[in-house]
């Protein structure tokens, strides 16, 4: 096992723990980001997954996690996912659009073949998110989550004000234009929405 040394931010809390006591065969990652042998830290108001191999995914939304002398906050791929995926020839992306930020309330978890990846704010007008680095070449299952974290709520009462997510084939990269070219399924809340909601697409990746 690679021993990192991790960094994990509190955006709202003065003081950042996170306590860790699983077996070595066992991952930890904290909104997506791996978090595997990091000691002496608790973390507060958190939601745990264990997926069916007991790898840990913990979703807080009050915290960031970097690795020291990266200034960046790249979601590492789960076990088993492939680096570059090369083999891939076409591209798969998740996009968001917001019809006004902050007015549903939701947050969205971005789930790959039974792994946590990541989680999309409606506060955000438009998130681009890239999965080769995540997909297996032939099937994969992509899920979304919707669900309103504590201390949330929808800030509108009209179905109009909408989040939703586009699941996608298409050209470009994060950060640059891009142009999907096949949807291959969409997940939508609204601010009337009550409760989780959650959707699977199964999708071939060629």
């Amino acid at each position: 096992m690679v021993h990192r040394k991790l960094v994990i931010i509190g955006v709202t809390l003065p003081l950042v723990l996170f306590a860790s006591a699983m077996a070595e065969s066992v991952e930890v990652y904290l909104n997506g980001v791996q978090v595997t042998g990091a000691k002496d830290q608790v973390i507060d108001k958190a939601k745990v997954t264990l997926d069916k191999d007991g790898n840990v995914y913990i979703s807080a939304p009050d915290y960031k996690v970097r690795e020291l002398g990266s200034q960046s906050g790249n979601v590492s791929p789960p076990p088993n996912a492939t680096t570059t995926n090369a083999h891939l020839k076409k591209k798969y992306f998740v996009v968001t659009e917001v019809s006004r930020p902050k007015m549903t309330g939701y947050t969205i978890q971005v789930i790959i073949n039974s792994k946590f990846l990541r989680n999309l704010s409606d506060e955000i007008p438009q998130d681009v998110l890239e999965l080769n680095n995540y997909l297996n070449e032939g099937g994969n299952s992509i899920s979304f989550r919707a669900f309103r974290q504590e201390g949330k709520s929808a800030q509108s009462t009209l179905a109009s004000d909408f989040f939703a997510v586009v699941l996608g084939e298409g050209k470009g990269q994060e950060g640059a234009a891009l142009t999907i070219d096949n949807v291959l399924g969409e997940f939508k809340v609204t601010a009337i929405d009550q409760g989780e909601k959650a959707q699977t697409f199964d999708i071939n990746a060629k």
